[in-house]
């Protein structure tokens, strides 16, 4: 029995049956789509949802996530059975409690370096030469410095500087020494543009798993609010850079997933080009299955801390 579930194939048909709801393509029977135990179910856009199957979903509480075909969240039916406002109040109560609010934000930069340390052990069986020992130490330090934070921008500051001796682990472990260190946009390397697209889809990912247990995406703990900008969605997903993306995007490369002909550089930022975006999407959705499930026991955990008022424990691997 599942809370959430992803129809993900473009171009299909749901339609009802009775009290089922079966998923077709060109007259095909592909599925059927469970309703039993079902909250949330998300499609993309381009799938053809019939209104009697949209009256049935509704009927039975079960919300409705329209995403692109890239996971950005474009729009939301919401039953008028599925509720919602006692986990935004308590969301919303805690984001005005400052000690309550600092406790939270300093658990997710914990989580993060937690696992970025993890990650820098992986890395480590295959690269005796790199002082690892030395940075896992260093990173230790950090947690140990984020425990006496006494406000959010310590804590951010914390994060920041830790991430310094992340990445120059990270830039050891890549065959090929194109990425020196990690930047935004306009991405200097093709190292950078790939992590760039990688959190952009994991921030789609965890947008959606939150909207789905009814949170505020816009209110988060550690990241202000700014119009527009899902910041819930960036906290959460900061437990997720290292394990999931970082670990994914190092295998890609060293694997040689992706090549130079894949990319092409426009006013000073790499990008993919149009096969190599093809090829990402390809590798990126065989692989992130396996982590929705991660994606939304995490929201349920951000969710039962709120409303019980316990402390927040973050994803580890």
């Amino acid at each position: 029995m599942m809370e959430t579930f992803y129809v993900l194939q473009e171009n299909c048909r749901i339609h009802r049956e009775g009290e089922h709801l079966k998923l077709t393509q060109s007259g095909k029977m592909l599925s059927t789509i469970p309703i039993v135990g079902l909250k949330t179910l998300v499609i993309f856009d381009s799938i053809n949802l019939t209104v009697p199957a949209m009256d049935l979903l509704l009927y039975n509480g079960i919300d409705i996530i329209y995403q692109s075909k890239w996971g950005k969240v474009k729009g939301r039916v919401m039953s008028a059975k599925s509720g919602g406002a006692v986990v935004r109040l308590a969301q919303y109560a805690t984001f005005t409690n400052t000690d309550r609010r600092l406790e939270l934000a300093k658990a997710i930069v914990a989580g993060k370096i937690n696992n970025q340390m993890t990650v820098v052990r992986k890395y480590q069986y295959n690269n005796t030469l790199h002082k690892y020992d030395d940075h896992i130490s260093t990173l230790n330090r950090f947690l140990e410095r984020l425990d006496n934070a006494v406000n959010i921008e310590e804590a951010i500051g914390v994060e920041g500087i830790s991430a310094r001796y992340y990445w120059d682990t990270f830039r050891h472990s890549l065959k090929n020494p194109v990425f020196t260190r990690r930047e935004y946009r306009p991405s200097p390397d093709y190292v950078n543009a790939l992590l760039n697209l990688g959190y952009a889809f994991l921030s789609n990912e965890i947008t959606t798993c939150l909207i789905a247990k009814h949170f505020d995406t816009e209110i988060g703990f550690l990241h202000s609010i700014h119009y527009g900008r899902n910041s819930l969605a960036l906290d959460i997903m900061e437990e997720f850079r290292a394990p999931f993306i970082d670990v994914w995007i190092r295998a890609m490369l060293n694997k040689n997933q992706l090549k130079d002909e894949h990319f092409h550089v426009a006013n000073e930022d790499w990008r993919l080009t149009d096969e190599g975006f093809r090829k990402f999407c390809g590798l990126y959705h065989e692989r992130v299955p396996f982590w929705r499930n991660k994606f939304s026991e995490q929201a349920g955990k951000l969710k039962a801390s709120l409303m019980e008022g316990k402390s927040y424990e973050p994803y580890c691997e």
